[in-house]
């Protein structure tokens, strides 16, 4: 209960603020911490029953430009003109960029602007725009390589333990 009392104090002020997105990504590592932390089945069970339940009763608390984001996130088709077009925008460069690309700062969404903040939100869907599919894969597997390092790390460790820092 302690683990799940320091989580939601931080996730509830961070909506109240509100930042629907920050809090999100708070919940989701704290799921993840907590998958990795082998709980026990129980536990993990009222865990999950205790989400499901929380959802919907969430739902009535978000702000509409909140939940507007959700529903666009889940469908951005519903309003291609308005809040999906930045997503349909992406997925389009995505697509151009076929198996090759066209070319390190030659992709035509990027460069008419159909994607806003191409440096920092939309930086994946310029990368497959101008490296294709073979670029893509080849950043996903690196981004896999680096988790599955770090992983094989995370589990020799104990806490503090010396094997953690080999050069101490």
């Amino acid at each position: 209960m302690l683990p799940a009392f320091l989580t939601a104090v931080p996730f509830a002020l961070i909506v109240r603020q509100p930042d629907l997105g920050t809090a999100m990504v708070i919940a989701l590592i704290a799921g993840v911490m907590t998958l990795f932390a082998k709980i026990e089945r129980r536990t993990f069970t009222w865990l999950v029953t205790t989400f499901t339940l929380l959802v919907p009763l969430v739902w009535f608390f978000l702000r509409g430009y909140q939940k507007q984001r959700i529903l666009t996130f889940l469908n951005p088709d519903r309003d291609p003109l308005g809040a999906g077009y930045h997503i349909i925008q992406s997925k389009i460069a995505i697509g151009s960029g076929m198996l090759t690309g066209k070319g390190f700062l030659k992709g035509t969404q990027n460069a008419l602007a159909f994607l806003p903040e191409q440096h920092t939100d939309f930086i994946f869907s310029v990368l497959s725009e101008e490296w294709g599919l073979a670029g893509s894969l080849t950043i996903i597997i690196l981004f896999l390589i680096m988790i599955a390092w770090g992983l094989n790390i995370a589990g020799r460790c104990g806490i503090l333990s010396a094997s953690c820092f080999p050069l101490a």
